[in-house]
């Protein structure tokens, strides 16, 4: 029995070592499958460019990859069952503010995941590294939570660069809050992305944050929103900026200002327009200076034509007195030398025709002689060398010529007189249309064979006046018309009057006078004539005569159409204390 019990037992135990066996095998390959299983995750582990740290429930690291340990610049072996939040981030005020957090996190606060998504760690160089968690949690078979797995970028350089463009912006958003200009940028739907203060003031806004979002029908200014927005999209749609325009807008005050705008397109680094850049400065106050300059530079327009005609009439003034002053003395130098070319020629004119009735009567006498056929003979050689019949013909024409040359001398000199006022008329009620008729009768012979006479008489009263003077004006009016037709054409008398004056115009249809030379054809010695056809004074004197009575001379003329003179006198003498 015994033998057989130590069998049994024998085989029992064979088979214990054989299970153990089985068991020990069983183990190693589970061991090696784990263990292949461990440096494959590894490997995956360290091709990941980011850093893998895994921790246990107590914060120490149990596994971390090739890029922590380059990093931190320590190896694996060094790191492995360090105190992660002790042993690798920035230890403020003498404890790390981020382990109790984790000890949050493994007790089951999930909230505490968020917290810990952003916290820095020390590199190989000593430098704090900002880094972006992403964190899981490792659980054994029955759920329980045995630690985290965690990975870590390096946002750094991100951080900085998102610090330098935020700084740059805000300091970008002062620089165009500080400008006087008004500045705004929209997005492709017109919507307002930012502005500066300024504009969001006119808006009604507070800040330039409150006008994000909204459009133009939410703004003061809705009523112009369509127009505002229709140039958006036209400058969105060219690619090209429109600079410098003029446009109008209410403000939330209720004022309808001017602005000068410019608008450009925002175009990113595909070329893309993504929106509109708008730029505008408040020009109203520029606007109403400028019209207010404006209404002083018509007023001095005004005063400088005025100073202008002023000084005209003070040279046309000087002129003439200089001009009196030497007619003056002219026309008593040559006035008594004339008197007795005159005299004398009427005289010799007497004699020449009582000379002449002498002879006719020798003539009569001639048949008396035809007994004296030599003497007879002598007279008709003599007759026939004399030409006495053409000179009997001739010599009275040719003294009755001198004397019209010496009457048109004695008429200049009359002329020259009046233009220096030696001689004076007297102030008399006159009919001007009857003096009119009365100088055309003079010059009659003249107009007769170029011209056909219009009147168009309005019947005016008459007027206080020195009635001579005014005739001359009219019969150098009435020369200048007739001297002005080539051939043929028409002068026109014209009358008018109203409560203040009375008018009289002299038309012509001849040549017409130069535009440059009408402000000239009133001062003395000017003349458009051929040279021995005018002496410049007849216009000059007629001017002079006019503004003697209060009144006006002036001429308007039309190349090739002819030319109209117009004298226009007050009803009323305007008394001169001169006169």
């Amino acid at each position: 029995m015994r033998e057989e019990n130590v069998a049994q037992l024998q085989q029992l135990i064979e088979r214990e070592r054989q299970a153990r066996k089985e068991a020990e095998q069983v183990s190693e390959e589970k061991i090696r499958e784990l263990t292949l299983a461990n440096q494959l995750l590894q490997r995956h582990l360290d091709s990941v460019p980011c850093i893998v740290v895994a921790l246990d429930s107590e914060g120490c690291i149990s596994m971390v990859n090739r890029a922590a340990c380059a990093l931190l610049g320590q190896p694996e072996s060094a790191l492995l069952g360090q105190l992660w939040f002790e042993r690798c981030l920035p230890q403020p005020s003498g404890g790390s503010v981020q382990f109790p957090l984790f000890r949050q996190l493994v007790a089951g606060d999930r909230l505490a995941r968020e917290k810990l998504s952003e916290y820095a760690v020390i590199d190989s160089k000593g430098q704090p590294r900002l880094m972006a968690w992403h964190i899981g949690l490792l659980t054994n078979q029955t759920g329980e939570i045995i630690g985290t797995l965690s990975s870590g970028e390096d946002i750094t350089e991100q951080k900085l660069a998102e610090a330098a463009v935020a700084e740059s912006r805000n300091l970008l958003l002062k620089i165009i809050d500080t400008v006087p200009a008004r500045v705004f940028w929209k997005g492709p739907d017109l919507r307002f992305l930012g502005c500066n203060t300024a504009f969001a003031k006119d808006a009604g806004m507070q800040s330039g944050d409150d006008m994000i979002g909204k459009d133009d029908y939410q703004m003061a200014w809705a009523a112009q929103a369509d127009s505002y927005r229709a140039d958006d999209r036209a400058v969105m749609a060219s690619g090209v900026a429109r600079l410098h325009f003029e446009e109008q807008q209410t403000t939330a005050s209720g004022e309808t200002v001017w602005l000068r705008t410019s608008k450009i397109p925002l175009v990113n680094d595909h070329n893309e327009t993504f929106g509109v850049l708008g730029i505008y400065e408040d020009i109203t106050e520029y606007r109403r200076i400028e019209a207010d300059n404006g209404v002083h530079m018509a007023e001095l327009t005004a005063l400088n034509t005025m100073l202008i005609e002023a000084q005209n009439q003070m040279l046309r003034s000087v002129k003439m007195a200089s001009v009196g002053r030497l007619a003056a003395g002219v026309a008593n130098e040559i006035d008594n030398p004339f008197a007795f070319i005159s005299s004398h020629l009427v005289a010799l004119k007497g004699h020449v025709a009582d000379l002449l009735s002498v002879l006719e009567a020798y003539q009569k006498a001639e048949p008396a002689l035809a007994t004296h056929a030599d003497l007879l003979a002598a007279i008709e050689q003599a007759k026939s060398a004399a030409d006495l019949d053409f000179v009997q013909q001739d010599i009275l024409n040719l003294i009755t010529e001198s004397l019209d040359g010496v009457h048109r001398v004695k008429t200049i000199v009359e002329h020259l007189k009046d233009f220096s006022r030696v001689e004076t008329a007297e102030w008399r009620l006159a009919n001007l249309e009857q003096a009119l008729e009365n100088t055309l009768s003079l010059v009659w012979n003249e107009i007769k064979y170029k011209a056909k006479i219009k009147k168009d008489y309005a019947g005016i009263p008459e007027i206080e006046c020195l009635a001579p003077q005014l005739n001359q004006v009219f019969l150098n009016l009435l020369i200048n018309a007739v001297q002005a037709i080539d051939e043929r054409g028409i002068i026109v008398l014209r009358t008018g009057f109203d409560d203040n004056e009375v008018w009289v115009e002299v038309g012509d249809t001849g040549q017409g006078i130069e535009p440059e030379h009408l402000d000239r054809i009133f001062e003395p010695f000017f003349t458009t004539k051929p040279v021995g056809t005018g002496t410049g004074l007849g216009l000059s004197l007629a001017h002079s005569i006019v503004q003697r009575h209060g009144g006006q001379l002036e001429a308007r003329s039309k190349i090739g159409q002819g030319t109209v003179f117009r004298v226009t006198l007050p009803r009323e003498r305007l008394i001169d204390k001169d006169d």
